[in-house]
């Protein structure tokens, strides 16, 4: 996915909005990266789909959903969305910037983690399900490398 992939969105602004500026994460479906919203200068984490998996009905169907739903959550455990389109060929979603890291590189980093840090982590998890299934939704992808241990200002880091 990098290359060709990441030579035509860095640089780039969606929507006339957000400026691409570098490459965050990656997964199956797409890629992450930090942009800048240019008329608030504020910073986000911008979800980009793969182009080829962009054109698939069902992949555009769920992309949807997924802004749809965690958009409407609005929890603290639950990353924010404020944004959602599809322009210049390009589908994305924008997202709260987090700086921090997932509980999957925490785990590689620290190996185990005492009991008072998985104690700590296991209630945020815990807190975050329980909005989504008021609303009717289900989280089918939990697990370490999709939980986000965000640095609070302010707050020891581990």
């Amino acid at each position: 996915m990098e290359g060709a992939f990441d030579d035509e969105l860095l640089g780039r602004t969606l929507g006339g909005t957000y400026r691409i500026e570098a490459r965050l994460g990656a997964g199956g479906m797409g890629a992450v990266y930090r942009a800048t919203h240019l008329r608030t200068s504020r910073s986000y984490a911008v979800k980009v789909l793969l182009p080829e998996v962009a054109v698939r009905r069902d992949a555009m169907a769920r992309f949807r959903r997924e802004a749809e739903a965690v958009g409407a959550l609005g929890h603290a455990n639950v990353v924010a969305i404020h944004d959602f389109d599809v322009a210049d060929g390009w589908a994305y979603l924008v997202m709260d910037l987090l700086e921090g890291e997932d509980l999957a590189a925490r785990l590689r980093r620290v190996g185990r983690l005492s009991v008072a840090e998985a104690t700590a982590i296991a209630a945020g998890i815990g807190a975050g399900p329980p909005a989504a299934h008021a609303r009717g939704r289900v989280h089918r992808d939990l697990k370490p490398a999709n939980i986000y241990l965000a640095r609070q200002a302010g707050a020891p880091q581990p």
